[in-house]
């Protein structure tokens, strides 16, 4: 019964797709029932593994590319010229951006509190899926462990049925109970690489948001200090580097 699970993979392995698809839909068939319902939770963990990595490879991506402008956005906050860099970052499109661009709208409100909730927010949206991973690879193994008891509840009917004239039916039980628990744990492997990557990649990126994060508080208090400041006392720092240099 389960050499059809091998077999398939080596079909699959040789290219011959005819051969592999003959072979799963024969698998689902002796599987019985609760075949359907894994077969649901592999497409469905499958669908979020691939559609996660892209989200975190585009974040990735837009915050390497947008990496030198967002220095640039910190450089205009720490200046104190907080309309510009409002405009620029909302011509940005990163997850920095997003961020600094929301605080900047609530500077007299709670810069600090508003850029702690925006990027809650982008973290929030990278964890989008992650219950269903999570749920697929709990559930899968359960399943299998049902298909189990029912194909070893059907092998104690045929056996009562046939009263041992027939051990076919036996072993159609049996096979079903092995293909289900076998199936079940294929699944939940599968999906539980993709998982944790995306577990070590969401860290990461908390990691990175609370740097950006410090850089924008330390930022944004600096520009603070320089728009009250008043004329005489910046130009007397001006003039104070002037001459610490010419020295």
């Amino acid at each position: 019964m389960l050499e059809s699970i091998p077999t398939l993979f080596s079909q699959a392995a040789a290219g011959d797709p005819a051969g592999m698809f003959e072979r799963a839909s024969d698998l689902i068939t002796r599987g019985g029932p609760v075949m359907w319902p894994i077969l649901f939770c592999s497409l469905m963990g499958v669908t979020v593994a691939f559609e996660r990595l892209f989200a975190f490879w585009k974040y990735n991506t837009a915050n390497l590319y947008f990496r030198k402008r967002t220095l640039a956005l910190v450089e205009k906050i720490k200046d104190g010229r907080f309309e510009a860099a409002l405009e620029e970052s909302r011509k940005l499109d990163s997850p920095a951006s997003r961020i600094i661009s929301e605080a900047l709208q609530n500077i007299d409100t709670g810069f600090c509190e508003t850029l702690q909730a925006a990027s809650q927010k982008e973290l929030n949206k990278l964890k989008r899926g992650f219950s269903v991973l999570d749920t697929v690879i709990t559930v899968a193994p359960m399943l299998g462990i049902l298909g189990t008891v029912t194909g070893i509840i059907g092998t104690f009917n045929a056996l009562n049925a046939s009263t041992m004239g027939n051990p076919t039916a036996a072993t159609a039980g049996i096979g079903e109970a092995l293909i289900t628990t076998a199936t079940g744990l294929i699944v939940a492997i599968i999906c539980i690489f993709p998982f944790n990557y995306l577990t070590s990649q969401l860290n990461l990126c908390a990691t990175d948001l609370e740097q950006v994060m410090h850089k924008f508080e330390v930022a944004f208090n600096s520009g603070r200090i320089n728009i009250q400041k008043p004329a005489c006392d910046k130009r007397a720092d001006a003039e104070d580097s002037v001459s610490s240099v010419s020295l």
